[in-house]
């Protein structure tokens, strides 16, 4: 059974954050120190990349909100051969399997976590991106005198990526 958590999962940590945007942030701080270069990549990064963040920031919101939700091993009630259970019965088994996977995983810390993971990055986003607004900054090269503020918002999105990792990939049943 494939959950829709789990491939929003996927799709945000790993096939953007980690695979697309990370190492784009990477390249940034490369450009700033004065590893590479690429011309068009700095005129475009402030623009078009950057930006991406305010895109991708709900998604990773709704991974907490869903998460209890969508991932609860209750949904096997809904799967057969437990779907042929008796609604009044699948309703208190329903509660039961629910808390007692509530008692058994730290659900509640995976997703405080997360959560301020999220706002954290955010924050760091927010202050930059007023950066960017205020100094008028067009590309990364003009960066440079704030390369402490960049990397702290690629730290907090380092750290976003290994909050999401803790979350179980599959639903968990025992």
């Amino acid at each position: 059974m494939t959950i829709s958590w789990e491939k929003r999962r996927s799709e945000f940590n790993h096939d953007w954050l980690k695979n697309r945007y990370l190492p784009v942030l990477a390249k940034c701080v490369n450009i700033l120190d004065d590893c590479v270069e690429d011309p068009q990549f700095e005129m475009e990064f402030v623009e078009t990349v950057l930006p991406q963040w305010v895109e991708y920031r709900p998604q990773a919101m709704a991974l907490v909100e869903r998460f209890e939700v969508e991932m609860s091993p209750a949904l096997l009630l809904s799967q057969p051969p437990l779907s042929v259970l008796p609604e009044g019965t699948k309703m208190w088994l329903s509660e039961l399997i629910s808390a007692l996977w509530l008692s058994r995983y730290p659900v509640e810390r995976w997703k405080s976590e997360l959560a301020s993971c999220v706002v954290s990055t955010n924050e760091a986003y927010m202050q930059l991106h007023s950066l960017v607004q205020a100094e008028q900054i067009v590309s990364i090269a003009q960066l440079r005198p704030w390369r402490s503020r960049f990397t702290d918002f690629q730290t907090r999105c380092q750290a976003l990526a290994k909050s999401i990792e803790v979350f179980p990939s599959k639903l968990l049943v025992t």
